[in-house]
């Protein structure tokens, strides 16, 4: 019984009914009571058939009776009665297959006692068996027959079609690679597109007709590990060891293949190792954290969880640690470091002056009217850009959901496949978490602007009022002495002394308040721009990019519309003309220019290319292409189809490591600043981080400008490594029940 988009996708469901304002009333109580039935399923299914990576969701901390499961039968039973045929339709379209439950078999409560056990695990029970069959004697001579005896070994136990398919992509990597390190580079990057069992087979073949490859030998290991053979992988892994004592990838994936085996001690003494190399070890600190839970220690368990999230985040991280009972706070969220605080250049946009005199208003009219019409005019120009950027990210919205329906069906058809659907972008809800947080700092700082108003408000009526009364009895001595029979003292002076101190006041309360709001504002829209470049598909950004262009020009016209008493501008004009004074200007008007935007958009680009396959990652999401050539060669479909679920999770470093001659060095490892690389952080179900990490003087299309980051090195804009480049899979844990698809073969001689 499989339900592939049931257990792994319910966060796309979940996005879809808080978020999507087009979901129709009818789609969103469908989504709702999917999401209502997938906790009582996930008991069930999990204490039937032990699927650890199924049951997410442990409403108690004792296993059900067989009472209780025959009661949550039934509750599931009763809320699957109530969905309409078009529910289940939609359900069936969406690749949600209808659990059936009618044939469900009788199981006794000391089988769910044990099926709870093991899905309650988080460390696997020590292999006594599998320690035991561990070969001895891997040495170098030995190293080559002793892969051949595992790929012999391995065809007895995976599909017929796969070995077929890895035997054809095996003879195209032959015929397109120069070396057996090419050849291996090109076997593992079928790691990162999710082959994991032909990735391993092919690279096995590779490492028979070339065994003293030490990337391809550490790797090999690690997806042996990573598919339930940790019992095989540990003779590598120690031949290397020795060879490169102090990798810190060989101390972590020798402390996950113990682990593996339920040998915790030894696991330990490895994973301790490795993390005293590097502190911020993603995969060791994992390892770390399960084995100090399963002791019952959640502080340490929760605090090997925050140190592996300061080298790459993960939401599976940010949940391990909920479970555990401690929020992560928006400030753990890492995002690719910004350039500049001032993305779209709104500082770089200056208004015209607020008048302080009556004669300024005259020229201050000039230049604000002028103002606006720059605004005006740019507004109507960008507003057709949008216009163009809006069909464009429409048809992109279409395409994503097409991709969706297609994975979906393709999920309905092969249960089990991997890949992961486009819900949302990579760094979405980090850069919402992040957003939020800071916008609500933003917004603290509106409430105190706000009371600033308040307080304008008031003394701004009692400067209105006392000016108003001076101006009134003024213009009363100017009409007292008008017909009598003496020359008329001139009272536009006196109306001017009145008016200037009184726009003096009244202007320079509210130029400040109009200041600090565009400081506001700036602030509100480049945080948005900001985290929305990672919140949003490409497409989309684009529009939003000039929704905020188009709200800072806006904003420029009126501030936060502090009272300016009918002026039509941000400030308070009087020019006495009313009072027939001269009132010309002291100078020309001077004419301020709009400025132009600064473009927003992803600096950060990897470009992983293989020959055969090429890898890109932006902001928001990361794209495989593979060469038609290949895919003809191979048959499409029969390549693509699924693979099991096998491993939790892993970290791939590709790296360009450029002169090194010929001194020998282990395998790749994280946490280092040499040279350039790209860091790959992924699970069965898809890639959940990327990192460009490296240093300026290594040659390979690279452009740095950043500091260094906390634990990895300079943080590169550009990085694009070929084939010549090296590949190394750090192990993550492996299955927590001890089952892989290699976890039964043992090898007695060789």
């Amino acid at each position: 019984m499989q339900y592939p988009l049931f257990f792994n996708d319910l966060a796309f469901l979940k996005f879809i009914i808080s978020n999507d304002e087009e979901v129709a009333d009818k789609d969103r109580n469908l989504i709702s009571k999917i999401l209502k039935m997938k906790p009582l399923l996930s008991i069930i299914v999990g204490c039937l058939f032990a699927f650890s990576s199924m049951a997410q969701t442990k409403p108690k901390e004792k296993p059900p009776t067989q009472s209780e499961m025959e009661a949550m039968m039934k509750e599931a039973q009763k809320i699957m009665g109530e969905l309409s045929e078009e529910d289940k339709r939609m359900m069936d379209s969406l690749g949600i297959k209808i659990p059936d439950f009618k044939n469900v078999p009788k199981v006794s409560d000391k089988q769910l006692a044990q099926a709870w056990e093991d899905e309650s695990r988080v460390v696997p029970k020590r292999d006594a068996v599998r320690i035991a069959a561990i070969p001895k004697g891997v040495t170098d001579a030995r190293m080559e027959t002793y892969i051949a005896t595992i790929q012999k070994k391995m065809m007895a136990t995976l599909d017929a079609g796969l070995i077929k398919m890895g035997d054809k992509v095996f003879n195209y990597i032959q015929s397109n690679s120069n070396n057996s390190a090419e050849a291996g580079n090109m076997a593992a990057a079928l790691w990162i597109i999710d082959k994991p069992q032909i990735a391993l087979y092919v690279l096995g073949k590779v490492i028979t007709n070339a065994p003293s490859n030490t990337d391809n030998l550490s790797n090999y290991a690690a997806m042996l590990s990573m598919q339930g053979a940790q019992h095989l992988a540990i003779p590598i892994l120690d031949n290397l060891n020795v060879k490169f004592p102090g990798n810190s990838t060989l101390l972590n994936n020798l402390g996950q293949a113990w682990l593996g085996l339920g040998e915790l001690l030894k696991a330990e003494e490895y994973l301790n190792k490795a993390l005293v190399l590097y502190p911020l070890h993603p995969q060791a600190n994992m390892a770390k954290a399960a084995i100090a839970e399963s002791k019952g220690n959640k502080e340490k368990a929760k605090d090997a969880i925050k140190k592996s999230m300061q080298h790459a985040y993960t939401e599976e991280k940010e949940e391990k640690l909920a479970k555990l009972g401690e929020k992560v706070s928006h400030t753990k969220y890492v995002l690719p470091p910004r350039r500049k605080t001032d993305a779209l250049n709104l500082d770089g946009f200056r208004s015209p002056f607020f008048p302080m005199s009556s004669r300024g208003c005259i020229n201050a009219e000039i230049e604000w009217k002028t103002f606006y019409e720059q605004i005006d005019e740019k507004i109507n120009s960008l507003s057709k850009l949008r216009e163009d950027a809006e069909d464009a990210a429409m048809k992109g919205k279409e395409q994503r959901m097409n991709e969706n329906m297609a994975f979906i069906q393709s999920a309905k058809a092969n249960p089990g496949a991997g890949g992961q659907m486009l819900a949302v972008p990579m760094y979405a809800i980090r850069a919402t978490k992040k957003l939020k947080a800071t916008l609500d700092l933003v917004q603290r700082k509106m409430e105190a602007y706000n009371s600033r108003m308040s307080l304008y408000t008031q003394e701004s009526l009692q400067l209105k009022k006392a000016y108003d009364e001076e101006m009134k009895k003024l213009r009363k001595e100017d009409e007292a002495q008008t017909g009598d029979h003496r020359e008329n003292e001139a009272y536009c002076p006196k109306y001017r002394v009145a008016t200037d101190k009184y726009l003096k006041d009244i202007n320079g309360k509210l130029q400040a308040l109009y200041l600090d709001a565009l400081t506001l504002k700036k602030e509100m829209i480049n945080e948005s721009a900001h985290y929305a470049l990672y919140m949003m598909w490409p497409d989309e950004f684009q529009v939003a990019k000039y929704d905020y262009q188009i709200e800072w020009l806006n904003f420029l016209k009126k501030g936060f519309g502090a009272p300016a008493y009918g002026s039509g501008y941000p400030f308070v004009s009087i020019t006495l003309n009313e009072y027939s004074c001269n009132n010309n200007p002291e100078k020309e008007p001077e004419l301020t220019k709009l400025q132009k935007f600064d473009d927003v958009h992803c600096e950060y680009h990897s470009k992983l290319n293989w020959k055969f396959m090429k890898i890109s990652n932006d902001c928001s999401r990361m794209t495989t292409e593979i060469d038609l050539d290949f895919f003809e060669y191979v048959r499409k479909d029969d390549f693509e189809r699924a693979e099991g679920d096998t491993y939790i999770g892993s970290t791939v470093k590709v790296a360009a490591e450029v002169g090194k001659g010929s001194v020998p060095v282990g395998p790749v490892k994280v946490g280092v600043k040499a040279g350039v690389s790209v860091e790959i952080e992924m699970d069965r179900k898809g890639t959940k981080e990327v990192t460009l990490t490296g240093r300026a003087d290594v040659s390979v299309n690279t452009n740095v400008i950043d500091k260094d980051a906390p634990g990895k090195g300079n943080i590169e804009k550009s990085v694009s490594i070929g084939v010549e480049g090296r590949i190394g899979i750090i192990s993550g844990q492996g299955s927590v029940s001890g089952t892989g698809i290699l976890s039964g073969v043992t090898i007695a001689a060789f």
